[in-house]
């Protein structure tokens, strides 16, 4: 103990030991200092997302709506990350980042579904466990038990290149999907959209760009059954293309589902059978009448239809009360990819039916309807101009009012290519707007760029300005200096 004592005196009598020492120890703490200052400043910025994004689109970037909207939310909105196990979407993480910091209602967590396969089974009856995927959103809020499930087909915009026939990115959507998400699951009340299941009508296959556009602009999507369930006459049923008849039974609460003011979406293809004596009795009682078999252009009407394609239909819209919004604001372009006209029947008592949409010029084939390849105009065939959208507006005895917008195509509801590329989404909005009676929720953020503008003489001229500029002000400026001293 005692030479212990005595080499620890030697120690700290040794001078260059000590002042070393000293230096060891600052030299610590100057490092232990720097780290945790990295630290907390890295706590900080993921907190507040101080990081600034200086990329060409700023696709990261909140803009002013998406602000309001956090600002005004009132419910704990949970995102959940499922991020895939080779890399994930750095754009997509760092805006999470920003929501997250933007509001004190907004958390987000990673996830991987290898990891935490409970995520599944939590979501399955709200989502249906076939919609998430390795890389994807699940947005929920647990006080109103919605979820929506954001992938890649929810970022993107596409253009299409008619002169290639190709797609190709035209700009980033990820700030306007993630907002009309959390607007969507947090809401108090949202507008519901009945869709008839039972007589082979389309799946939810045929219909997913449409119920992601409705959902999108915050409606919900219920399937519905006449076996199964009681129609709800506050929301607008879709009857998309059956292809067997309803019930006498099922015909009955169809109608009373009519008479306690519920609205009618029918689609019908020329394909469906024409048969269905029920179906045809509830057209009927709105006044319409199905024409069998497949609308033709005459092909000297050019503007009647598309790329000398006299059956791809390009109807003229009229004016009406649900259509003149779009025909004011010049979106009235829509594409009927084969259709099925329609007879208006004027004697009904206290109905008004009034064409939505009409071809030009046009005949109905009989060869079709013999199963016929050859679609020529034959002698016989039904010649006109034909109303391929009706709409009805019809009164019951004690005063209820119903409505009723029957179309002779279904893809123009259900098709993304026309979604993308005429105005059969917003065809479709504004339609189920004058149903419901309740305005869609539509955001007006504008997408982000994809690809960056090539440099014009108009972009790079303020940059060729100061280039000059700056070295020629420098020069004056010496020479102001420089010149009474020489003379001096």
């Amino acid at each position: 103990m005692k030479k212990i004592r005595q080499w620890w005196n030697k120690l700290k009598g040794n001078r260059k030991l000590r002042c070393g020492a000293f230096s060891v120890l600052l030299s610590g703490m100057a490092v232990s200092i720097c780290v945790l200052l990295v630290f907390v400043c890295d706590r900080i910025e993921k907190k507040h997302a101080l990081t600034g994004d200086y990329s060409f689109n700023a696709a990261t970037v909140q803009g002013e709506v998406s602000r309001e909207v956090l600002h005004a939310l009132e419910k704990d909105v949970h995102i959940y990350a499922v991020v895939p196990q080779q890399g994930e979407n750095a754009t997509l993480m760092k805006l999470l980042e920003r929501y997250d910091a933007a509001s004190e209602h907004i958390t987000c967590s990673r996830e991987s579904i290898l990891k935490n396969p409970a995520l599944l089974e939590r979501f399955s009856d709200v989502i249906g466990d076939n919609k998430v995927s390795d890389d994807c959103l699940i947005v929920y809020c647990r006080e109103t038990g919605r979820a929506r499930v954001l992938d890649e087909d929810d970022y993107y915009v596409y253009s299409y290149d008619l002169q290639t026939g190709a797609f190709s990115e035209a700009g980033f959507t990820y700030e306007k999907s993630l907002t009309e998400a959390i607007l969507y699951v947090s809401g108090d009340e949202m507008p519901t959209l009945q869709v008839l299941t039972g007589h082979g009508e389309l799946t939810k296959a045929d219909t997913a760009a449409m119920e992601q556009l409705l959902v999108s602009a915050n409606y919900q999507v219920q399937w519905v059954s006449l076996n199964q369930n009681t129609l709800d006459a506050e929301s607008p049923l879709m009857i998309l293309s059956p292809y067997f008849d309803f019930s006498e039974q099922e015909l009955n609460q169809l109608t009373a589902f009519a008479m306690a003011g519920g609205d009618f979406l029918i689609a019908t293809q020329y394909s469906d059978p024409v048969n269905m004596e029920n179906f045809n009795a509830l057209l009927r009682m709105y006044g319409v009448e199905s024409l069998p078999g497949l609308v033709v252009a005459e092909e000297e009407d050019k503007d009647s239809y598309y790329a000398d394609t006299p059956v791809w239909l390009m109807p003229y819209m009229l004016e009406t009360t649900a259509t003149l919004p779009l025909i004011e604001n010049a979106m009235d372009i829509l594409l009927f990819p084969g259709a099925r006209a329609f007879e208006m029947l004027d004697d009904l008592p206290n109905t008004l039916v009034q064409p939505v949409l009409e071809t030009g010029k046009a005949y109905i084939s009989s060869g079709y309807l013999k199963g016929l390849d050859d679609i020529s105009m034959q002698p016989g065939d039904r010649e006109g101009y034909f109303p391929v959208a009706v709409w009805t507006d019809k009164m019951f005895d004690d005063g209820t009012l119903s409505h009723a917008l029957v179309l002779g195509n279904v893809d123009v509801l259900t098709d993304s290519w026309l979604h993308n590329n005429t105005h059969a989404s917003a065809f479709l909005m504004q339609m189920i707007q004058s149903l419901q009676g309740k305005e869609a929720v539509q955001l007006d953020i504008v997408p982000r760029n994809a690809i960056r503008e090539g440099l014009g003489l108009g972009n790079i001229t303020p940059a060729i300005v100061a280039a000059v500029l700056l070295p020629l002000l420098i020069l004056i400026g010496a020479l102001l200096v420089l010149v009474p001293r020489k003379s001096r």
